[in-house]
């Protein structure tokens, strides 16, 4: 998919103008560590949740804890993944779901989401098949199924279950989600993916432009 290297650069170049102004404060606030009592030190996910936490994207609990095998919704899977691009996005809970706001972004973007209209799958937890379709349409692209873990696969964007095995099965779409899980797959996205959000188009995209694994 030559023209996802084309959009890539384009974003990339953007963004880099846009980084030409005062970066002292995000650099003081980068650095600075939140410990959690559940965060192991060396553990794997250690640093993508300190990366996260510096971001805003996410928080810790009143307890002193992330939770990080805990399960991820939807809404809470939406919502992280629009903070580490659009964290300028302004959410209002004085009325409907927390999450609205999210939600109508996402809508503006024609992503796949359940949550539209069924308003308690926000709340259900987020199978890793739905992740793959949505993080492929961050790119501008339409793949659903077995097809979005082809895809999400093919460009560094996750690994399956065994990191050592790539492969449609090894990715285990119909798994849940941990939050320590969601972190590291968004992460991976704004490291190896377009580098912004794109539009997904309402046309499918041909599964033989996939490359191969």
């Amino acid at each position: 998919m030559k023209i996802r290297t084309l959009i890539k650069l384009i974003i990339t170049s953007a963004m880099s103008l846009s980084l030409l102004g005062p970066a002292l404060p995000s650099a003081l606030h980068a650095a600075e560590q939140i410990s959690f009592t559940d965060v192991k030190k060396g553990s794997w996910y250690e640093e993508t949740v300190q990366w996260a936490v510096s971001k805003e994207m996410v928080k810790g609990y009143a307890d002193g804890t992330f939770k990080p095998n805990q399960t991820v919704s939807e809404a809470e899977f939406l919502a992280m993944l629009l903070r580490a691009f659009e964290p300028e996005l302004v959410t209002s809970a004085q009325q409907g779901h927390w999450a609205d706001a999210y939600y109508d972004r996402a809508k503006q973007l024609n992503y796949p989401l359940i949550g539209y209209k069924e308003l308690l799958s926000r709340n259900q937890p987020i199978s890793r098949e739905q992740v793959a379709e949505l993080v492929t349409a961050t790119e501008g692209v339409n793949f659903s199924g077995d097809h979005a873990i082809h895809y999400v696969l093919a460009f560094g964007l996750a690994t399956g279950k065994d990191p050592n095995i790539v492969s449609v099965d090894s990715y285990e779409g119909k798994s849940a989600l941990t939050r320590a899980e969601a972190l590291q797959f968004i992460k991976n996205v704004s490291e190896y993916g377009i580098g912004g959000l794109l539009e997904r188009p309402d046309e499918k995209n041909d599964p033989q432009d996939l490359p191969e694994l």
